[in-house]
């Protein structure tokens, strides 16, 4: 066989396989795409947890107060005390007109802080003719719940507390989202609300 022919037929050889620094080389490359496609979910994952629970910590406050400054609109007095409930800083016994309530002659609404877990906001429907009690839970994520009652001018303090045509109401929320260095999410709302259906003495 003449040199020639030999040549082309070591060219014809089958090729061989990769070398371990080749494949170490596409090792550590696919591992630093992972690293990074891995980081980006968790990066997504975060974000949308952080963004629910904004979201539920501006609901814990704004649905609320919306339902609390209704209730002391369209109330026709504010109540000293009922039972084992009584007006304070923290919570409001509310005296609803007949027609809000369809077949109850008189009712209570009242919102306070629940004392077994301080952060429910609970509004409770109590019936005066013995219709049973009705509590809902308005929030779940409160830590601060404050009213200041007044008097028709809107500065002198409401004494007795049955004088109050003005409640100012400070409602705030907070929750923690991840990796957030122990400072929650917090949404403060405050408001004015004059009783509408109060009579003018």
């Amino acid at each position: 066989m003449s040199p020639k022919k030999r040549s082309i037929f070591r060219k014809r050889k089958a090729p061989k396989g990769l070398t371990l620094i080749e494949l170490l080389i596409v090792v550590a490359i696919s591992a630093v795409i992972m690293i990074a496609l891995l980081s980006l979910y968790m990066e997504g994952q975060k974000y949308f947890f952080n963004e629910d629970a904004k979201a539920d910590t501006i609901e814990d406050s704004r649905f609320p107060m919306t339902w609390i400054s209704r209730d002391i609109r369209e109330a026709r007095e504010v109540v000293a005390s009922a039972g084992t409930y009584s007006t304070g800083p923290n919570s409001v016994i509310l005296g609803i007109p007949t027609p809000l309530v369809p077949d109850v002659n008189s009712s209570l609404i009242i919102y306070r802080r629940d004392p077994t877990n301080p952060e429910r906001l609970e509004r409770i429907l109590a019936a005066v003719d013995g219709t049973p009690t009705r509590v809902r839970i308005m929030a779940d994520a409160v830590n601060a719940f404050n009213l200041i009652y007044y008097i028709q001018d809107g500065t002198t303090p409401a004494s007795p507390i049955t004088a109050t045509f003005i409640v100012d109401i400070t409602l705030s929320s907070s929750m923690k989202g991840i990796q957030r260095t122990n400072q929650p999410y917090v949404e403060a709302l405050n408001t004015r609300v004059r009783l509408r259906n109060k009579a003018v003495s």
